[in-house]
């Protein structure tokens, strides 16, 4: 799975994890636990009432068990 993930190093990719959140943001790296590390990012938050609203996370760890 790593190697399927070397093309997509700066490159903007969504992460859901396994909680239902969306992020967003520049893939820069990872290991072969599938750790993930997004620069720029922001989590998407859906809400019928109010839309979609971005939360600003900057540079995130999303650990690998949670994708």
């Amino acid at each position: 799975m790593t190697s399927a993930l070397e093309g997509y190093i700066n490159r903007t990719v969504a992460v859901i994890t396994s909680d239902g959140r969306m992020i967003v943001g520049t893939l820069k790296g990872f290991d072969q636990t599938i750790n993930l590390i997004l620069d720029e990012s922001h989590e998407r938050v859906f809400s019928s009432s109010q839309g979609v609203e971005q939360v600003v996370l900057g540079l995130y760890i999303v650990r690998g068990d949670n994708v």
